[in-house]
């Protein structure tokens, strides 16, 4: 009877039958608490922290550095007593002796962090003394006086750093007179229902985790820069000359892109008003982080658009960019497309946020989000450069808007920024093949040692390549054959109920999988086990034809769906197509049936969307 047992355990591994998603246990308490649900809805109990941040800083470009004071209202909405607090302080990465992940230039490094002030709740802590565990860029310290449930703390603290200047790591000098600054002030790690506080390293590879928090800040810089942030200006008028001003509230409610300052504007001197330096006054409100760029060179043109047709509410796209920079005349125009094809197609939710910011940092490419701001490359390429800023704008949805912890499943927003660009790609050229080279990147890596489950949580990976299918290629991949199995209209519906359920939260992929569940109506299990919780790769392939029978083997553990097109012998073509989800039940082959009395010639199994590991096996001639 044992040995009927195991023999049936594993048939039910070796075939793959749908078993139920592992629920780690940290995930069971929280829904014990009441914090989360089954259904994939936030439960009765849920809470969530948040902080209120004062900073007053001032950019020192003679030094290249930052100096600051910031006063934090931290409120704890949590059930517990906290009997210590974490501060991040990611320019620490660039700290002498410290760990990293990602390549740092010798002129960069230098002593970190300079905390000359820190007032937990009116007592002072002695920067020398009270920092038992201060790790790389994480302050652990032990509270004086413990933070009560549902009350609030004050904490001000007063810094110093070095802005890089060479190499950086998503914010450094970029040119004489052109920064991108982010990551750069001390910022309370979130403290959530699963894990309580957050402590994973910043060592490069790992990104956003935030609460989302309300921001005043007062920056001072040199007279001669612009400058644009997360947030709305509050006192435009003090800084900059009244045309300036007045084309930029053109710009706030025209269709048509607005050159807001060009360079003949710096070349009059037209730009600012006179004085030393200038205090930029700025407020964001229900926002995770906050990051500006500065510039004392960069055209600066913008665009608006109306996002939601219900309350006529207008989103600026704007960008800065130095004069010349191939394709960035058009960027202004690329970004309004994108924010309404999020707007209205995909996701088909209204853009969050009062403006999208695309600052131009001259390099050929590559980019990094931030709320409301991104820092982009100038890709040759027009195709790859529009790719590049949706890529990026998309991010205000995810991670941003929907507060996931891209530190832990950097698949949750990075997956869906790569996702995402296939079908405004083809807005602007119906011949992209965009998604195609997205699952080709995951192909080539599929299956390897180095292939880890999309569940591995993101902070684990030590490879480059490994972190960069995970995150990217793979489960944007996994999302496009979601699309495929549910179709475009379920797919949206579903993607819409878990945003509008999660959006201002920290979502799990639990609470992702449990409401395409309950949304579709269907146990997805056998889908989000292979995809996420297992290594492995989708292989389809031809087995064996006899007569009008055709039957295709699924080799690989991930499930995809049947595209068969075959050519009779009289010249005729036609396709035969089966849902992925034929292989839910656990099987191995599927036998397709053709006409009576069809005579094949020729048998070709697939298409460049449907990822498939081993191509020689996709072809049969008679």
């Amino acid at each position: 009877m044992k040995t009927i047992q195991v023999i049936a355990l594993l048939l039910v591994f070796h075939l793959g039958i749908a078993q139920e998603v592992p629920i780690p246990t940290n995930i069971q308490q929280a829904y014990k608490n009441q914090t989360r649900s089954k259904d994939g809805i936030p439960g009765p109990n849920y809470w969530q922290n948040q902080s209120n941040y004062k900073i007053n800083a001032t950019v020192d470009t003679d030094t290249e550095s930052i100096s600051g004071n910031e006063v934090i209202t931290y409120f704890n909405n949590s059930p517990d007593t906290l009997k210590n607090i974490v501060i991040r302080v990611y320019q620490d990465f660039f700290r002498k002796g410290n760990a990293r992940q990602w390549p740092a230039n010798e002129g960069d490094l230098t002593e970190g962090v300079q905390i000359t002030k820190l007032i937990i709740d009116g007592k002072v802590y002695d920067t020398g003394k009270d920092f038992p565990w201060w790790w790389i860029t994480n302050l652990n310290i032990r509270l004086k006086d413990k933070i009560l449930p549902h009350s609030k703390t004050e904490i001000e603290i007063d810094w110093e750093v070095k802005i890089p200047t060479q190499r950086g790591l998503r914010m450094r000098k970029y040119a004489d007179g052109h920064y991108f600054i982010a990551y750069w002030y001390p910022q309370i790690a979130v403290y959530d229902d699963v894990d309580g506080w957050d402590q994973v390293e910043y060592t490069g590879l790992v990104e956003f985790y935030n609460d989302i928090n309300n921001f005043e800040v007062n920056l001072t810089v040199p007279a001669n820069y612009l400058l644009r942030s997360t947030g709305d200006p509050e006192n435009l008028d003090e800084i900059l000359q009244k045309d300036i001003v007045h084309r930029y509230k053109e710009a706030l409610k025209s269709d048509e892109v607005i050159n807001i300052i060009t360079q003949k504007d710096y070349n009059k001197n037209d730009v600012f008003k006179t004085g030393e330096t200038h205090t930029w006054k700025i407020k964001a409100e229900n926002v995770p982080d906050f990051s500006f760029a500065m510039s004392t060179q960069s055209n600066w043109d913008g665009s608006s658009l109306v996002v939601d047709s219900s309350t006529m509410r207008r989103v600026l796209a704007d960008v800065l960019y130095p004069d010349g920079t191939k394709h960035w005349d058009q960027a202004a125009s690329i970004s309004r497309k994108s924010i309404k094809y999020m707007s209205f197609q995909l996701p088909g939710f209204a853009f969050p946020y009062p403006h999208m910011t695309s600052f131009c940092a001259g390099s050929s490419g590559g980019g990094m989000e931030t709320p409301m701001m991104a820092n982009d490359g100038a890709p040759k390429d027009f195709e790859s450069f529009a790719e590049l800023l949706f890529h990026e704008i998309s991010h205000s949805y995810f991670p941003f808007f929907m507060g996931t912890n891209e530190r832990k499943y950097a698949w949750m927003d990075e997956g869906w920024a790569a996702f995402l660009p296939g079908g405004f790609a083809k807005t602007l050229d119906p011949e992209s093949n965009y998604m195609e080279k997205e699952i080709k990147g995951f192909i080539n890596f599929a299956g390897s040692e180095s292939a880890l489950p999309l569940m591995s949580l993101s902070y684990q990976h030590n490879d480059f390549s490994s972190a960069r299918i995970a995150s990217y290629n793979q489960p944007a991949t996994a999302y496009h054959v979601l699309k495929l199995i549910l179709g475009d209209e379920l797919f949206k519906k579903a993607l819409l109920e878990y945003m509008n359920r999660w959006n201002g939260k920290h979502p799990l992929p639990y609470d992702f999988f449990n409401t395409f569940n309950e949304v579709s109506g269907q146990d997805l299990s056998w889908f989000w086990q292979p995809w996420f919780y297992q290594s492995g790769y989708p292989d389809l392939g031809i087995k064996a034809v006899n007569g009008n029978k055709v039957t295709i083997a699924k080799y690989g553990n991930y499930p995809v769906p049947i595209e068969l097109h075959y050519k009779t012998a009289d010249g005729e073509t036609a396709v035969e197509s089966h849902p992925a989800n034929i292989w839910k039940a656990g099987k191995t082959e599927f036998e397709i049936t053709l006409p009576k009395d069809t005579v094949i010639e020729l048998l070709e199994l697939g298409n460049p969307e449907i990822p498939d590991k081993d191509l020689s096996n996709n072809y049969w001639r008679n």
